[in-house]
């Protein structure tokens, strides 16, 4: 399967009117946060439509839907994990936000703090700082 650009994942999801609200590491990046990523973490509305229109996209750009999580090979969609909110609570408290040129639903900064203090890998909690920095007020010289 060929690799598929972030951007072009964003851009195809939202050309077909699927409904997700992105988190992870973009959303990290749309708040300030300036760190590499592997993937698209994105929770979608679970209903029998969008689920089709996601994994119609899958198809067109040449992956194919996994048992689980991924799509598109560098597309998470992450679903009823312990810690992440459904796609109607994030998307209620979303702000829509540019991500690499895309404009997308982006987890609200609460949300996002949440979501990495339940994960509680050594990244999240480093990503937490990070987060924290970007977001506090520079300082006065």
């Amino acid at each position: 399967m060929t690799q598929i650009a972030f951007d072009e994942i964003l851009r195809r999801l939202t050309e077909a009117e699927a409904q997700f609200v992105v988190i992870g590491g973009l959303a990290l990046g749309a708040r300030g946060v300036v760190r590499a990523t592997k993937d698209v973490d994105v929770v979608i509305a679970s209903g029998p439509a969008n689920l089709k229109r996601v994994a119609e996209v899958a198809v067109a750009a040449g992956g194919h839907v996994q048992q689980g999580d991924a799509l598109l090979g560098r597309l998470d969609v992450v679903q009823g994990l312990d810690g992440v909110p459904s796609y109607e609570e994030l998307r209620s408290r979303a702000s829509e936000a540019e991500v690499l040129g895309v404009s997308v639903a982006v987890c609200s900064v609460e949300d996002l703090r949440a979501m990495k203090r339940a994960a509680g890998r050594t990244r999240d909690l480093a990503d937490l700082e990070d987060l924290e920095a970007a977001l506090s007020p520079p300082p006065n010289d």
